[in-house]
This record gives C-alpha cells, sequence and structure tokens, in this order.
C-alpha cells in the first residue's frame, strides 16, 4: 500500500478521535450538567474509572514495539474501529446511567487508544529528520482539527433549545452515523499496513545523537504539566452557558470553530518556525504565554475571552507541535519510549479531569482555569532543563 493510501486511514483516525473527544469533552458535559443535572461528585468518580483506561496505550506500545509495521495486522484496525463504534452507540443509550456509561466509555477509550498507539508507531518509524517529524505530527493534527470542526456544525444547526431531548439524541446519532467510514476504511485495508524501503530510513536516522534518560524524565514532567489543563474541561461549557447565556453558548459553536482554524494556524506556524528558531526557547516563551492567559481570561468579558482564546490556540498549536517533535527525538524511532512520556500525560489526563468535575461542586470555574493557567507556569521549570538538540 502506497504512503498516500496511508495517510487516508490515519487522517480518519485522528479525525474519529476527535470527533469523539468533542462530543465528549465539550457538548457532553453540558448535557450532564445543565440537562440531566448529574450528581458531578458520582460523575467524577466514573470519570477516573474510565479514564484508566488509557492506560492500555503502553501496554499496547510495547506489543507494537516488538513487530515491524508490516506486520500490524488489518484484522486488529478491523476490531479497534469496530469497537469505536459500537461503543459509541452504547454510551448514547446510557447516558442516563452513569455507570453504565463509565464502562461504555471505558471501552471506547481502550479502542481508540489501540488507534493512537498504532498511528503514533508509524510517525516515530518515518520521521528520519526534523523536518518529515513536523510534516507527520501536522497531518494528525490536521485530521483532528477537521474532526473537531464536524460536531460544532451540528449543534449550530440543530440546537433552538438546549434542554430538547430528542435534539440531543439526533445529535448523538449523527455522530455515531459519521464513524461508520472508520470501519469500511479498515475493513478494505491490505493485511499489511504500509510497505516502504526501511533499509533507505535507517540510514538518515542512525546520525541521530542520543539524549538520555534525564531528557524523558523532563519531557515526562512537562507533558504532565501541559495536561493538567483538562482540569477546567467539564466545567467550562456550562461555566459558559450558565454566565452568558443559551445565546451566546449556541454562537460558541461557531466561535469554537474559529477556535480550532485558529489552532490549525497556529499549528502551521509551529511547523514553518520550529525549525528556524530555537525549539527550547520557543517552547518556553509558549508556554509563558499559555500560562498567563489562563489565569487572566475567566476574568474577562466575553469578547476578550474569546480573542485571547484565539491567541491561546495559535500558542498551543506552537508548543503541541514543539513537544511532539521533542517526543520523537527522545524516543530513538522506539514507541515504547515514546508511550513512557505520554504516559504521564495519561496519567494527568486521569488525575485532573475528574478532580475539575469534583471541585466543580464548590469552587468557582474562573479559580478552576485560573488553576490550569498556574500549572502551565510550573511546566516552564522542567522545559528550562531540557537538552535540544542544536540545529543544523
Amino acid at each position: 500500500m502506497s504512503r498516500n493510501r496511508d495517510y487516508i486511514l490515519y487522517f480518519y483516525g485522528y479525525f474519529t478521535v476527535q470527533l469523539i473527544f468533542i462530543f465528549f469533552n465539550v457538548y457532553l458535559p453540558v448535557y450532564f450538567f445543565i440537562v440531566l443535572d448529574v450528581d458531578r461528585s458520582e460523575l467524577a468518580i466514573i470519570q477516573f474509572f474510565s479514564y484508566l483506561a488509557l492506560l492500555i496505550k503502553p501496554v499496547i506500545a510495547i506489543y507494537f514495539d516488538k513487530i515491524s509495521p508490516r506486520n500490524i495486522k488489518k484484522k486488529i484496525l478491523s476490531l479497534s474501529s469496530v469497537g469505536i463504534i459500537f461503543s459509541f452507540y452504547l454510551i448514547i443509550l446510557s447516558l442516563s446511567y452513569l455507570i453504565l456509561f463509565g464502562i461504555f466509555f471505558g471501552i471506547n477509550i481502550a479502542c481508540t487508544s489501540i488507534m493512537d498507539v498504532m498511528i503514533d508507531k508509524l510517525i516515530i518509524e518515518f520521521s528520519p529528520n526534523e523536518k518529515s517529524k513536523d510534516t507527520n505530527a501536522l497531518l494528525t493534527q490536521i485530521g483532528s482539527i477537521c474532526g473537531a470542526i464536524v460536531p460544532n456544525l451540528l449543534f449550530f444547526f440543530l440546537f433552538s433549545d438546549i434542554y430538547s431531548y430528542s435534539t440531543w439524541n439526533l445529535f448523538f446519532i449523527i455522530g455515531l452515523i459519521s464513524l461508520f467510514p472508520l470501519a469500511a476504511i479498515t475493513f478494505f485495508l491490505r493485511k499489511e499496513i504500509l510497505v516502504v524501503n526501511y533499509e533507505k530510513e535507517e540510514k538518515i536516522d542512525s546520525t541521530k545523537p542520543k539524549i538520555g534518560l534525564k531528557s524523558i524524565i523532563l519531557m515526562s514532567s512537562v507533558l504532565f504539566l501541559f495536561y493538567s489543563e483538562r482540569i477546567y474541561e467539564y466545567p467550562l461549557e456550562p461555566w459558559i452557558l450558565n454566565k452568558y447565556g443559551e445565546y451566546y453558548f449556541s454562537l460558541f459553536a461557531l466561535l469554537l470553530i474559529m477556535l480550532i482554524i485558529i489552532n490549525a494556524l497556529g499549528l502551521i506556524l509551529g511547523g514553518i518556525i520550529s525549525n528556524k528558531l530555537d525549539r527550547k526557547k520557543l517552547l518556553t516563551i509558549s508556554m509563558l504565554i499559555y500560562g498567563i492567559l489562563l489565569i487572566i481570561v475567566p476574568f474577562t468579558n466575553i469578547f476578550l475571552f474569546f480573542l485571547l482564546f484565539a491567541i491561546i490556540q495559535i500558542v498551543s498549536g506552537i508548543i503541541v507541535i514543539n513537544i511532539i517533535s521533542l517526543m520523537i527525538s527522545y524516543s530513538h524511532k522506539k514507541v515504547f519510549y515514546f508511550q513512557i512520556m505520554a504516559l504521564f500525560g495519561i496519567i494527568s489526563i486521569i488525575l485532573f479531569i475528574p478532580l475539575g468535575t469534583y471541585l466543580s461542586n464548590f469552587i468557582k470555574t474562573e479559580f478552576i482555569i485560573m488553576t490550569a493557567g498556574v500549572l502551565k507556569l510550573l511546566a516552564l521549570i522542567p522545559i528550562l532543563f531540557l537538552k535540544v538538540k542544536p540545529k543544523e
């Protein structure tokens, strides 16, 4: 199978992951907090156990690190794609029953994690130089951006009443239908994925200098603190709805699309300037701006709120490109090392999403967002000690 044909799968894989993310992490909080008014403490406990499914990533990574991409079987992708679709369907049916929701949500997370690892494996294998690292990271991020736009368009055109159960059901069903092409794509794949000339790329890669365990530990710390921003993930959208009203929340769907496009520009900008400027300085400045803006943004009016979030999206794109590229460098083309670093991002998600849901019971969302900004600033400490290969 040609490289271009492979990218169709990887693009739609990331499209699927991000589409599910927007459904479950942007609009589902509104459904849970505003429409169903669920017990947030109970939901936080359910979230904690559901997100533990993310820990399957390092285990799967060890398995895939022992085999060549040629031997990644078609049936693994097919089963994971079917699992994603079927668990999404069961989640829709169980939204009013938190325990069942947690079980099926965990299954969905596990299936998407398997697909994530497979894509990460291929990104690492085919990133022999700085330019290819940024290109591969950019391709997967574009798939994510496209997947993020679809649910927002659906929400804007479907909803006239935020409390309409029938509209919410239609919203989730259309989301489910959007996942069907994934199963078709994996079903019609050949039995082996990606046939390339490994010898050529290995020769290029053999000149890469080794970076020690210290850099991996520092990068893991950066990832843990970077993903701590997920603490405001569930409280954010209900807070916007309560603070600015249903009319502005409807516009929020369109504004979110604009923010996603702006984030794409940030990714493109990051890909362009990262190879021309010092990665460490760029990451330091970007993280500093990100943290300061998160501290300020919850205390602004609605117009300044979205303006500052637009700037945050540009900065976020630059940070993501550089983090992924540095992770690839430190992993030495071994997906296991890559996933060890990513594991600390996973642990951060497992801890901070439920924590934010729980804290929203008795702490104002403004202070939860501000806390995320402080944690972002703390990420500057390990960044300052990172060892980055000088530009050639």
